[in-house]
């Protein structure tokens, strides 16, 4: 009996711990597509390369990546989540999209 507990409560563990990153990455995705929306427009393509190079692991499970986009108007940002190895009752992939307007629209030279 001891051992199927043991597994729950890990289970527990490590899924509080994966749900926590998520919401960690969640929260990092509207910090980008603020920190992009009010940016100058000579500073939004640097931090759009900077953020775009991101690449991370999600509790060892999915591989992370952050792709920033913009146009005239708004701000998009799209983090996506991939695994790699096969689990049960886990998504094979999904992904957080933050939308935001654009704040500053003038270029202070």
């Amino acid at each position: 009996m001891a051992p199927i507990i043991f597994m729950i409560v890990f289970g527990m563990i490590y899924g509080g711990v994966m749900f926590m990153d998520y919401l960690n990455f969640n929260n990092h995705a509207r910090m980008i597509a603020r920190e992009v929306s009010l940016a100058t427009p000579n500073d939004r393509e640097t931090l759009k390369e900077k953020y775009n190079k991101y690449q991370d692991m999600l509790a060892g499970v999915y591989a992370v990546s952050i792709d920033v986009d913009y146009d005239d108007e708004d701000v998009t940002v799209q983090v996506d989540f991939t695994r790699k190895e096969a689990f049960l009752i886990m998504p094979k992939d999904f992904a957080i999209v933050y939308r935001m307007k654009l704040e500053n629209t003038e270029d202070s030279d």
